[in-house]
């Protein structure tokens, strides 16, 4: 990967394919970087046709000084890499510009959620072309001086507080712009949330928001038999969390905090003392699905597999990779029934058919792992960004670490908007109509900083201060099967960490921090220096 450098700073360009990378005064790059585009050039691999550049494309996409938005120029067989990469990651193209010549990659231009500009190839009128296109661009999604607009919501816009007070403030219901799609609606007041999370006339919708289309399901990760809180049916929905609220009890959740300061201890006692360490890959992912199968009883030899599975199968395509694991569970269901333990496979396996008990221990390890695994990363950063913050929690873990795991719900917000849902019958959301068929999203990031339910915003968490309601686990019958069990690992992590190392800081050089802004906004890695270790 080469890179121009750019003069100005309108966004990233990225092109694919020899006709496009040109540096001379008529080629692409060069009048990219005079409309102030920073532009970077990839190389395909080895072999032939699009193939060859789906593996640049991937690492590039991975890589921690990739953009969270970006342009991509490609020419030829290059197109059919870009474009399928525009479709799965559509929070991550802001735009693709196809030179695409007979007999080109087959590469439908129609569908995609970004602006498309196809072209015949880089002949004598592409540059001008792509030139007028560019400028039509608007980049950079969260921009301070932005107004408010009946626009689409971008990924990052709803994970980003100071975009989402600007809604909140002209009004807590809006109309965004949806041309050629469902008339969608966004909710910022808290208030506004809560009702409209709980109204029985909006149903579950798989869509994110207007313009944002879902991966396609034949590449989707999705479980074979796979049934979510959010699209089975209402009567399915009710006996599946009634199953597991019927045994997942406060009482219960009460009880677990020494299992999860085992869990806690073990991988700190992991982490090496002598040299810098990322807090993510060795804390923030594996303590959530260790904490999960410490809750339903999987056995420590078995627990890599179920986490290779979340950390690692669950995100991956193709969907027919998983049936094993529903055979691991039933295996599992088959032995607590013979040999009952104090976990929570135990507990549901009472008067309860086999495939419901593996369907809801499926389902809490997929849904609990990931936003959990934020929490703890984007969390431990925002404390870090202030050492005050830290040394708060460090100076009295026991006392701090509740607060301030409702603080980090609130500010974190690890899903920045709920599951979408449509109007079967006509809605009023804080006095506004909104048609039968129609869209609704719920802002949980506005909700978590309306200026009417959390007054004096500060610019991060505030440890000092009793907790604000939140609503990072929803409301109404699809809130979060499994929050107060998520508030006792992360409360338990919190005073675990900062009691045994409340010297913990970022590691020299680690001041910008890489993030990725989908569905959930995680941090890609957080190198940390744990410092000297207190022991109780």
């Amino acid at each position: 990967m080469s890179a121009v450098p750019a003069s100005g700073g309108s966004g990233e360009l990225v092109l694919l394919g020899e006709g496009c990378t040109g540096t001379g005064a008529d080629g692409l790059a060069s009048l990219a970087v005079r409309g102030g585009w920073r532009v970077r050039a990839l190389t395909p691999s080895t072999g032939d046709g699009e193939d060859a550049w789906t593996t640049p494309l991937t690492a590039f996409l991975a890589a921690p000084d990739s953009p969270d938005q970006m342009v991509l120029v490609a020419e030829g067989r290059a197109c059919g890499a870009v474009f399928a990469l525009a479709d799965r990651h559509p929070e991550r193209a802001a735009a693709v510009v196809a030179l695409a010549p007979e007999p080109a990659a087959d590469v439908p231009a129609s569908g995609l959620a970004c602006p498309v500009l196809v072209l015949p190839g880089p002949g004598d009128g592409s540059g001008r072309a792509v030139e007028r296109f560019l400028a039509r661009l608007v980049t950079g999604p969260g921009e301070e001086v932005r107004p408010v607009r009946n626009r689409a919501l971008s990924p990052a816009d709803l994970h980003e507080p100071s975009v989402m007070r600007r809604f909140a403030g002209a009004g807590p219901v809006h109309r965004l712009a949806s041309p050629g799609s469902v008339p969608t609606w966004v909710v910022t007041g808290y208030e506004a949330a809560r009702a409209v999370l709980a109204h029985p006339g909006l149903r579950g919708d798989t869509a994110t928001t207007a313009g944002y289309r879902p991966q396609p399901p034949e590449l989707a990760s999705l479980h074979p038999g796979d049934a979510d809180t959010i699209t089975v049916g209402a009567g399915e929905h009710a006996r599946l969390r009634g199953l597991v609220e019927r045994h997942l009890t406060p009482e219960w959740t009460d009880s677990l905090p020494p299992r999860l300061r085992r869990v806690t201890d073990g991988l700190l006692d992991a982490l090496p003392r002598d040299r810098e360490v990322d807090l993510v890959a060795g804390f923030a992912v594996p303590l959530p699905v260790a904490a999960l199968c410490a809750l339903l009883g999987v056995p420590e030899p078995d627990r890599p597999y179920l986490a290779d599975w979340l950390v690692r199968r669950v995100p991956t395509p193709p969907p027919a990779a998983h049936e094993d694991v529903d055979a691991y569970l039933g295996g599992l269901v088959a032995e607590r029934r013979k040999r009952p333990a104090d976990d929570l496979l135990s507990r549901m396996c009472e008067a309860v058919r086999d495939e419901d008990v593996v369907a809801a221990a499926r389902l809490l390890l997929v849904s609990g792992a990931r936003p959990t695994t934020t929490l703890l990363g984007n969390g431990v950063a925002a404390l870090l960004a202030d050492r005050d913050r830290w040394r708060r929690l460090a100076g009295d873990p026991d006392a701090v670490a509740g607060p301030a795991t409702e603080e980090l719900l609130r500010h974190v917000t690890p899903y920045p908007v709920g599951f979408a849902r449509r109007a079967v019958a006509p809605v009023e959301a804080a006095g506004v109509r909104i048609p039968a068929g129609h869209r609704v999203l719920t802002s949980l990031t506005a909700a978590n900083h309306d200026p009417a339910v959390h007054p004096g915003e500060h610019d991060g968490p505030d440890l000092g201060r009793a907790p604000y309601p939140h609503a990072s686990f929803g409301h109404g019958p699809h809130a979060c099967l499994g929050a107060g069990f998520a508030r006792a690992v992360v409360r338990t992590a919190l005073g675990t960490l900062a009691g045994r190392f409340p010297g913990l800081d970022l590691a020299p050089g680690a001041r910008e921090l890489h993030y990725r802004r989908s569905r959930v906004r995680y941090l890609l890695a957080l190198p940390v220096v744990l410092g000297p270790e207190h022991r109780a």
